[in-house]
């Protein structure tokens, strides 16, 4: 894992997916049937917003900071944890914008309240029977190879939705690991606390943190299982892969599947 905690998050295909959907929405090719395009870029960019979120937070809760008052790990995980799940949940609420106007019976129709409601990872994933509403038909055709991806990557999905849950309704997800406690010349005494032991640590960045992988169940419970924990550090980074394969994923099989009248800008 990189030690300079800089995720490096590549959004290119993306922006190459908005252009293809702004080249969609012209009236020559498909229109805007429900501002179905202004739902799309809402998603798209409110995926752009959390990663950043999820850059910013996981930079600084591993930085040294002169900041008047220590910030607890906590604050930076939850951060971190709700701006990954919440950019899982953008993608698939742009998705599936883009797939209704290439073919509405197969999607969530992002006119009305109520469907727009179920917009949500397990579109894609898919769940039990009982959930069988959740599942979107839309995704096998569309955008296939994205789908075989997302379910490869179903344990990730899953650990960052569930440990976001427990953060945001539960309990504090901070559970341990291990300080950085090489400051840079002069930094304790810049704080007023060159002597105070107890206070240098508050001020410490972290350098590992420790992730459960099944958050929600009890302690007897997660004793019995094999794979207890991982690191928050190995998390982020699979996210950062995801993130950017899923993009490029989502446009190649938009521009294959999505079939569109003209390939290129007619000028007005």
């Amino acid at each position: 894992m990189s030690k300079d905690y800089k995720l490096k998050f590549d959004l290119t295909s993306y922006h190459e997916l908005d252009n293809f959907a702004l080249l969609a929405v012209q009236q020559y090719n498909l229109g805007d049937k429900g501002d179905w395009f202004g739902q799309f870029r809402g998603g798209l960019y409110g995926l752009y917003a959390r990663v950043a979120g999820v850059q910013i937070h996981y930079y600084k809760v591993h930085s040294w900071n002169l900041e008047i008052i220590p910030v607890p790990v906590e604050y930076h995980m939850s951060s971190i944890l709700f701006n990954m799940d919440s950019a899982i949940e953008c993608m698939v609420f742009s998705l599936n914008a883009l797939g209704y106007i290439a073919d509405s019976e197969k999607f969530h129709d992002v006119t009305d309240v109520r469907t727009l409601k179920r917009i949500n990872l397990y579109n894609i994933l898919g769940r039990p029977p009982k959930y069988e509403k959740d599942f979107v038909l839309g995704y096998d055709e569309y955008f296939p190879n994205l789908k075989k991806y997302w379910q490869k990557n179903r344990g990730l999905i899953q650990i960052i939705a569930e440990n976001h849950d427990v953060s945001k309704h539960r309990k504090t997800i901070y559970i341990g690991g291990k300080y950085n406690l090489n400051p840079p010349p002069g930094f304790f005494k810049k704080l007023g606390i060159e002597d105070n032991k107890a206070m240098q640590i508050l001020y410490s960045p972290m350098e590992e943190i420790i992730l459960e992988y099944h958050p929600k169940t009890t302690l007897r419970q997660r004793e019995k299982e094999k794979d207890q924990f991982t690191y928050l550090e190995i998390i982020a980074e699979e996210f950062c892969t995801f993130i950017n394969i899923c993009g490029e994923k989502a446009l190649n099989d938009a521009k294959c599947n999505i079939k569109l009248k003209y390939n290129t800008f007619i000028p007005s």
